[in-house]
């Protein structure tokens, strides 16, 4: 651990920021795989045909309470469905608008930022290796060959260390942004189907209780 520490401390102050990017980008990794894998796990299927079983019989207080009972962004736009059920289409579609305006963004946040901390790590490091740079060949200036010898070495080892460490950080976090992007993408594109089949149903139905009283007359 000591030797680490030495070889940690040998890439400069510029590895502190780097590792302080990490940290945080794993904690938003560890957060994310989290909220995607575990906390909003649903089986979007079988809500939705809960939810379906409901429409038919008009039961849309059990529907709501279906949604109530589980923490989603997708039961939150269908709970905005829900309410507005005896509106005109347009208004129901409308508040699907406007309900996932406020429930994705904040499904999706976390993810977005992982690219900007890699390219903060790219950055950092970039500074690292001109620093090392600089200590290389100020070093070159006078001084006898040993202690010029020792700067170089100095020098060059600060600015490789920094563009590995940093390199090595961004490219674990272009990694992580792939995988829990295509998740989210996944889950979002469920949502989505889930959505729109149960508003279909809804307007469907509207249209046809809106009929009937016409073809009695």
């Amino acid at each position: 651990m000591s030797g680490l520490l030495a070889v940690f401390n040998e890439g400069g102050p510029f590895m502190y920021t780097i590792l302080l990017v990490s940290i945080f980008a794993l904690a938003t990794i560890i957060h994310k795989i989290y909220i995607l894998w575990f906390k909003l796990r649903l089986a979007e299927d079988e809500l939705t045909g809960a939810i379906f079983n409901q429409i038919a019989n008009n039961n849309y207080a059990r529907a709501l309470q279906y949604c109530n009972a589980k923490e989603h962004p997708l039961t939150g736009i269908l709970k905005a469905v829900l309410l507005r059920a005896n509106k005109s289409e347009k208004e129901i579609r409308r508040a699907v608008e406007v309900a996932a305006a406020k429930e994705i963004p904040r499904f999706k946040r976390g993810v977005s930022f992982l690219p900007h901390l890699a390219n903060i790590s790219t950055m950092v490091g970039l500074l690292g290796t001109i620093r090392g740079l600089i200590i290389a060949f100020s070093g070159m200036e006078g001084g006898d060959a040993v202690k010029r010898q020792e700067a170089l070495s100095a020098g060059i080892a600060i600015a490789f260390r920094a563009t590995f460490f940093a390199l090595s950080v961004a490219a674990a976090l272009v990694f992580f942004f792939v995988v829990l992007s295509s998740k989210q993408n996944r889950v979002l594109e469920r949502m989505e189907h889930a959505v729109t089949s149960v508003v279909d149903m809804i307007v469907t139905k509207n249209s046809r209780a809106a009929a009937a009283p016409r073809k009695e007359g």
